[in-house]
Order: C-alpha cells, then sequence, then structure tokens
C-alpha cells in the first residue's frame, strides 16, 4: 500500500500553491462544459534583449500577464476570482485527497475506474497502478477525471482533465515531487476555471510555479517565478518571469499596477521590463493608453504612445 500521509500532505500543499500564486484561467460556460485542451508555450524560451523594435510588444503584453499571474486577496487565479465562481480551492485540494484516498485500494482493478459520489468518473490507466500503489522510490501516475463530483467535500461541481503526479520518493515528504495541471477544468454551474500549471517541489516548503495562458491576441503566453501582491482596485506590486513567444523571456516589476476599466490590461500603475541588455518601462493610464520609455543600453532610447483600444 502506498504511503498515504505522504500523498495527502503533498496535495495540500500543492492544492495551497493554487490560492498563493495563480494558474491559467478562463471564465464562462456552464455545468456541462467537458475538459479542456492542456496549453503548452512552445515559443521562444531564452532570455532575450529589450529594443526599438520589441519593447511595445514586450511591455503591452505583461501589462496582462500581472493580471494572470497576480494573487488578489488569496482568490484570484489567474484573472478568475475562485469566490466569484464559488469553486473553493480548499474544496478542490479536499476532493483530489478524497479520491486518491479511495482509490488507495490493495485489490485495484485493471484500468480502475472510480465513480463520483454526485456523478462523472476518475481512473488511473493499467499501465501505471504499480506506480500508484508503490510504497517507496520513484513513482509517476496521472488521474483522470470526467465530470468527477464527489459530495463528500461539502461542494457540488465537476473536475475534468488530467493530473500527472510525479514523485522522486513516494515514500519520503521531503523529497522533490510535482503536479501537473493538464486542461484541469472546474465548474460549479456558473462557469469553469481552467488550469494549466506545473508546481515543482524540491521538498513540501520550497516549490516552483510555472502556468502556460492564452492571451488576449489568442497566443499562448508562460508566466514563472511569480511574486505578486495587492489586488486589481489598489494595484499590484511585485515581480515575476515573463515568457513572450516571439522574443523570449524577460523580468517584470508590477508597481502599482490597477485594472478596471480596459479588461484584462491595466488601467494604472506601471511595469519595468529588463532583458538580457535593455531596458524598458510602460506606464498606464486610466483611458487605456499608455507611455513606453526604452532604452537598448546601446545608445538607441526613445518613446512610445499608443493605446489598448
Amino acid at each position: 500500500m502506498p504511503d498515504m500521509n505522504s500523498r495527502l500532505s503533498i496535495i495540500s500543499v500543492l492544492l495551497a500553491s493554487l490560492a498563493l500564486f495563480g494558474c491559467g484561467g478562463s471564465g464562462g460556460g456552464d455545468s456541462s462544459t467537458g475538459p479542456t485542451a492542456a496549453i503548452t508555450y512552445s515559443g521562444v524560451s531564452v532570455a532575450t534583449a529589450i529594443d526599438a523594435a520589441n519593447a511595445e510588444d514586450l511591455t503591452t503584453t505583461s501589462g496582462e500577464a500581472v493580471l494572470q499571474g497576480a494573487d488578489s486577496s488569496s482568490s484570484n487565479v489567474f484573472g478568475v476570482a475562485i469566490t466569484d465562481n464559488s469553486v473553493d480551492i480548499e474544496t478542490l485540494s479536499a476532493s483530489l485527497a478524497s479520491a486518491m484516498a479511495s482509490m488507495s485500494s490493495p485489490n485495484l482493478p485493471a484500468g480502475f475506474d472510480m465513480s463520483g459520489s454526485c456523478g462523472g468518473s476518475v481512473s488511473i490507466p493499467d499501465s501505471q497502478l504499480n506506480a500508484f500503489n508503490a510504497t517507496s522510490g520513484p513513482a509517476s501516475f496521472t488521474m483522470t477525471f470526467t465530470r468527477y463530483c464527489d459530495l463528500s467535500v461539502g461542494a457540488q461541481y465537476t473536475i475534468d482533465g488530467q493530473v500527472v503526479f510525479n514523485y522522486d520518493d513516494i515514500a519520503n515528504n521531503n523529497s522533490g515531487f510535482s503536479l501537473q495541471y493538464n486542461g484541469v477544468t472546474i465548474n460549479d454551474g456558473s462557469g469553469p476555471v481552467t488550469i494549466n500549471m506545473t508546481v515543482d517541489c524540491s521538498n513540501q516548503s520550497t516549490c516552483t510555479i510555472v502556468s502556460d495562458y492564452v492571451g488576449n491576441d489568442g497566443s499562448i503566453y508562460r508566466i514563472s517565478d511569480i511574486s505578486f501582491t495587492g489586488d486589481a482596485t489598489t494595484g499590484f506590486n511585485g515581480s515575476a518571469t515573463f515568457f513572450h513567444p516571439g522574443y523570449g523571456s524577460v523580468s517584470i516589476t508590477a508597481s502599482n499596477v490597477t485594472y478596471g476599466s480596459c479588461g484584462n490590461f491595466p488601467d494604472g500603475g506601471s511595469i519595468m521590463a529588463s532583458g538580457t541588455t535593455g531596458t524598458a518601462q510602460i506606464v498606464f493610464n486610466s483611458n487605456c493608453t499608455y507611455i513606453i520609455d526604452y532604452d537598448d543600453g546601446a545608445g538607441d532610447a526613445g518613446v512610445i504612445n499608443g493605446s489598448f483600444i
């Protein structure tokens, strides 16, 4: 039998990270919404320089990235407030833990498929049952949720998608482990929240989060090393690494960035972007215009004015 205390404590750590850091999200839809395809960033992954050619693209899209990655009173999941959709992140954690505990049976049938108490199912493929039941050593398995609903955790909603578990040593809480959400959609009937995120931990207290999301222009972006405080009204402050699919990554620092008048784009505050060489600062205005000051570090500097509308 697997060490369930180890597993459940790891799940608690990983699911709590959703409330602290956020994950790729989208709203809308109804309770019949099924699995959502996983989103994977496939753009340029190396750090880039900032110059006149890319300063506007990098800074304007980083404005959307701050909203996607920011913590809004521990309830914002990439622009979708969990509490607004009545999806309690602790309930999600409990639901995953409950499913794992229920599946921890010495007599799991091949291709195990367990029904939820209020519908749907969760399954582990036959080829991965030995890994799921391992008592020590490395292990990797995938739980696939199909409109899974579990009333025992005190709320009714459905979960679709795949959660991939990887353990360096399944018996050791302080060994490395990761949890990967592949198109995991949580729906309480008022609208779905979709998670595409990897949480990678060297132990229970040291984790990094990488999240991929679809931007307003339809491109897939990535944000990592997320550290934000504040909210959309008073302003977000903090830093992250932002990946633009066409250029690569830059370090961003947000100062009092607010949202409300311009959709997913800021209506106040500023963001400083730093590349391998060069910097650019974008200042956002309440009428959805912006001013960018860039300096490529090699003698070319300038100002760019623009608008989100």
